[in-house]
């Protein structure tokens, strides 16, 4: 397949793009940020997804996309306009493309925060969704435009929904948990827990999401919203336990106040996952932690 990846910079972007690194498929790697891929397959092109035009051509002649491109999650509480210009009407510029150029399907990587409000764990695709940033906001309406546009134009379409994912290409300064941790342990600086630590999470492994992203646009599954987690629970004191043993330390915990608006207790429930694809994502915690703190020592010479 000819295939057109937006975000190819970004974090999963660049994981996706070592995943299809060397197969058959031709890839266009699409984003505002410069990239450097040695792949054969894998042609890089700048291109803003709010540019409409810049989209279109991108798209043309593409059998399939991967649309991982979003203005993030702790900018949208500064400039929701900008996301929404960004993570909505981008998308739709994305959307509009493909429906006019005949693309098979179209990959979207969606979001778990758009859950908001836990009310019952683990967390099934028809949890009822109350966002809490203009991001969950922009995310679960791109769900509703999907279907929209797979029953208004006939766009086949498959949704991730993200928990939380780590892996190589996370920097520290993402502010995402796992490699900041791994770079203050290695660097021999504190780190902190809110309330009692026992707050639990669903950590998944990049490479395992972007494993199902190829399998998803290769194959039959599509208009469906998937989680993409692991339905295992992990407390974040543990989490913390677990990257000092990987680094090699005894950790030093700052205990601090638990902020009003924590979540307790989210992780995915996984069993829409394992009934269209016949498994769900099994990369170990341990086992991705020695891959990540891999990855950030080459990095980042820690």
């Amino acid at each position: 397949m000819d295939i057109a990846v937006f975000g190819a910079s970004g974090f999963v972007g660049r994981n996706l793009l070592d995943e299809l690194a060397g197969s058959d498929h031709r890839v266009l790697a699409c984003d505002v940020e410069p990239l450097e891929h040695d792949a054969s397959n894998v042609t890089y092109r700048e291109v803003d997804i709010t540019d409409e035009t810049a989209v279109d051509d991108a798209v043309r002649g593409t059998d399939a996309v991967a649309h991982l491109a979003a203005h993030p999650l702790p900018a949208s509480t500064d400039d929701p306009k900008l996301n929404a210009e960004v993570n909505v009407v981008g998308t739709l510029n994305v959307l509009d493309a493909a429906r006019e150029h005949g693309v098979e399907k179209v990959f979207f990587a969606s979001a778990s925060s758009l859950v908001g409000t836990v009310e019952t764990v683990p967390v099934p695709e028809d949890h009822p969704a109350s966002p809490q940033s203009p991001y969950g906001v922009a995310k679960h309406a791109v769900e509703e435009y999907l279907e929209v546009y797979n029953r208004l134009y006939d766009l086949d379409y498959l949704v991730f929904r993200f928990f939380n994912v780590y892996g190589p290409y996370q920097h520290p300064d993402s502010g995402a948990l796992v490699p900041v941790v791994l770079s203050r342990l290695a660097r021999g600086d504190g780190v902190f827990v809110t309330g009692d630590g026992q707050q639990t999470r669903d950590f998944i492994y990049v490479r395992d999401i972007t494993e199902f992203v190829v399998e998803g646009l290769e194959g039959d599954v599509a208009n469906e919203v998937v989680n993409m987690g692991r339905g295992e629970e992990t407390a974040i004191v543990d989490a913390i336990e677990r990257m000092a043993d990987v680094v090699g330390v005894d950790p030093d915990i700052e205990r601090r106040p638990e902020r009003p608006d924590e979540i307790d207790d989210f992780y995915a429930d996984t069993s829409k996952c394992e009934r269209l694809f016949g498994r769900a994502p099994d990369t170990s915690f341990d086992e991705g932690l020695e891959r990540t703190y891999e990855w950030l020592q080459s990095e980042l010479d820690l």
